[in-house]
């Protein structure tokens, strides 16, 4: 180097540069052909991370309700879900008592890249038309409005599916909590021991209460005017000893509530 002229140095770092960047590009290159590619779902097995989140919009939702809960989910998937992290959205109605299916089931793509040796308009393309449009379509499908709620048994079926089975599971509900199936309703309820015991006995034979494992829980409640003392008390004692068993380094049991404040009807 020394023996050379400024010009030839200045050379021979620029040929250095382009064979570095070239390596670069090729191991860039041989690290995408090698990566597994997704299935249908977006997803790459193992699965590490899954998130079920339930909307309960079964009685009518204030729309200042409805646009929180919109804005809650989409800061959560877009700023606090990982990579290859599943989502699964379903909805609370009658219907879902014996069909609980997801309105929406994706694990979250990669959402930027590395201009060096990706495609990042590729990435961003994929992550928009294969995970943020189906989303959004998901969360604006019109509500199903019913007469039974049965949140309770929603929870017990999902605790035992593939959809919170991973080694770290988020559980995110969206409702006023007012359970109501033919297991047992709050509406009414003058006793928070009774509610319970009526719960146990009707599920003899199957689940009673769901088992967790590291699975964070998160309630976003609905709020409802006019419920009554008796009804909010048996309400918040039926949740407490529904969600007691939980157990995991990632277990929590967190409970926020939502903006408006419908009457019950």
């Amino acid at each position: 180097m020394k023996n050379l002229s400024k010009k030839d140095q200045q050379g021979l770092w620029i040929i250095v540069g382009v064979v570095v960047l070239m390596a670069v590009a090729f191991a860039g290159n041989y690290r995408l052909s090698n990566k597994p590619k997704p299935d249908e779902r977006n997803c790459i097995s193992p699965i590490v991370d899954k998130t079920a989140i339930i909307l309960d919009r079964s009685d009518d939702t204030p729309k200042q309700t409805i646009d929180e809960i919109l804005s809650r989910i989409s800061g959560y998937v877009n700023d606090g879900a990982k990579t290859n992290e599943l989502v699964s959205i379903f909805e609370i109605s009658q219907a879902s008592r014996t069909g609980l299916t997801p309105v929406f089931e994706a694990c979250t793509p990669q959402k930027d890249g590395n201009d060096l040796y990706e495609n990042r308009r590729a990435i961003q393309r994929f992550y928009k038309d294969k995970f943020q449009n189906p989303l959004e379509k998901a969360l604006n499908r019109k509500a199903s409005i019913s007469e039974m709620s049965p949140i309770a048994e929603a929870v017990i079926d999902l605790s035992v599916s593939k959809f919170l089975d991973a080694k770290s599971n988020k559980l995110i509900i969206f409702s006023d909590l007012m359970q109501n199936s033919e297991n047992t309703s709050i509406y009414g309820c003058l006793s928070d021991e009774d509610v319970i015991g009526n719960f146990r006995e009707k599920r003899a034979g199957a689940v009673e209460r769901p088992t967790f494992k590291n699975t964070s829980i998160q309630l976003n409640i609905i709020p409802r005017e006019g419920l009554g003392k008796a009804a909010v008390a048996c309400r918040d004692r039926f949740w407490m000893w529904f969600f007691g068993d939980n157990s995991g380094p990632h277990a929590g049991l967190e409970t926020k509530y939502l903006p408006g404040g419908a009457r019950v009807k």
